[in-house]
């Protein structure tokens, strides 16, 4: 059954920002959970979400980890064990008492794990993305955080839980993800911090950054190859922008999970201050964004402009009901007015 939750009101006294004592009592209270986040996830929403889901079964607890998506190959270092997705229970969805997010601005960015929800479902938000709309009945962001992965490790310390291995392997890659490898400006002394305990909990570093960083398929190069030929600019080189079609992916061999990261590479251009990057999704009509900032450039507002969010200087949205081409129109008409302003 599919409800509608996206304005709804807790039933719920919400729960401040902050308040980690209250979220981490309120966790013990439930005994069945969902566990998601949003879709195309990468390896902070990930990392954060797999770790919550192993906190959550010493806690004793009954879980079910969906998401929209399959668990990406490129994340092999993790275990996909307990990974399910949505249409693989939506027929005959249990009854869950609560859902715990990670990594998730809004509520409909879980997609349509959204349908297995229930009215009286109480929602755990655990994130650090500025744009998050505190949806949860007990919310604990933190948007100084460098990853999800950071503050779930938050929730591992209130609960006096000493990691595992398993579990500091998830949240070391949610926090390597997020920092681009520690090389990105949310990088702090924290992170590092937090890298060095979960590296003496025994990871297996080398394999995890080989896993992250260093494994390209041909059909991966091939598909990267054919976006590098059509990158276009605009505003001198301030904007740079590709478009990937269904039929990229079916001519080179590569896949959805391929794309992670193109984006970046539009980044690193010397003049661009503002990339984006659309993908015509598996699903008909939807249009899937990223955007890449530098410098004071917020495409976090940007994103937010047409209901999507994130950071400052990373950020997506979703399109639907648009073709390809109408969104790239939309969203340089948009760019261009950011860029008039100043």
């Amino acid at each position: 059954m599919e409800t509608d939750l996206k304005n709804r009101t807790p039933t719920h006294r919400r729960k401040g920002a902050g308040d980690l004592k209250a979220f981490c009592k309120a966790l013990k209270t439930y005994d069945h959970y969902l566990l998601s986040c949003h879709v195309a996830p990468e390896g902070d929403a990930i990392g954060s979400i797999l770790a919550m889901n192993s906190l959550l079964r010493r806690l004793g607890k009954k879980t079910s980890v969906v998401s929209e998506d399959p668990f990406p190959e490129r994340l092999s270092c993790l275990s996909s064990k307990y990974w399910k997705q949505v249409d693989q229970i939506r027929a005959a969805p249990p009854r869950f008492q609560a859902l715990v997010l990670a990594d998730c601005p809004n509520l409909d960015r879980i997609g349509r794990v959204k349908q297995l929800l229930n009215p009286d479902t109480v929602i755990f938000n655990i994130d650090h993305h500025i744009s998050n709309l505190y949806f949860g009945h007990y919310n604990y962001v933190r948007p100084e955080a460098a990853a999800s992965g950071e503050v779930v490790f938050d929730i591992f310390k209130s609960l006096r839980l000493a990691l595992t291995k398993e579990e500091a392997t998830n949240l070391y890659v949610a926090l390597s993800t997020d920092t681009g490898s520690f090389k990105y400006s949310n990088t702090s002394a924290r992170s590092h911090l937090m890298a060095a305990e979960l590296i003496r909990c025994g990871i297996r570093l080398e394999q995890i950054n080989e896993g992250l960083n260093a494994t390209y398929s041909l059909s991966k190069i091939n598909l990267y190859s054919r976006l590098f030929s059509r990158v276009r600019t605009a505003e001198n080189g301030r904007i740079a922008w590709v478009v990937l079609k269904r039929e990229d992916l079916r001519d080179s061999g590569a896949t959805y999970e391929d794309t992670e990261g193109f984006i970046d590479f539009l980044k690193y251009l010397r003049e661009v201050k503002i990339a984006f990057f659309l993908i015509e999704s598996s699903q008909d009509s939807e249009i899937r964004v990223s955007f890449r900032s530098k410098d004071d450039y917020d495409v976090n507002k940007i994103a937010a402009s047409f209901e999507g969010g994130g950071h400052k200087k990373a950020a997506g949205c979703t399109f639907r009901g648009a073709t390809v081409e109408e969104a790239e129109r939309i969203i340089l008409e948009r760019l261009r007015r950011e860029f008039s302003s100043r």
